[in-house]
């Protein structure tokens, strides 16, 4: 088991994981994890990935998606009125 010091950083309190906690969890620098406490024991775990539209389409204009994926679903047949343009 493996000993850790909580250490005053700015208003808040810090805890410095040792280094083999951090390589068994797999842990690296700037990596980000939620706390949290349950029955008066401090849990942290890593924070789930966010994504933002725009980071999730980076990278090609609405033309190249759209010619990616544009036999990704068979829709059937048109119906009714509606405009379809391609």
């Amino acid at each position: 088991m493996s000993r850790a010091t909580v250490g005053k950083w700015g208003k808040s309190l810090a805890v410095r994981l040792p280094a083999e906690v951090a390589r068994s969890a797999g842990l690296s620098g700037g990596e980000r994890v939620e706390v949290e406490t349950q029955d008066g024991n401090i849990v942290v775990r890593r924070a789930a990935p966010s994504f933002t539209l725009e980071g999730l389409f980076r990278g090609k204009s609405p033309k190249q998606w759209r010619a990616a994926y544009s036999s990704a679903f068979e829709w059937g047949a048109d119906r009714g009125r509606e405009v379809v343009e391609e």
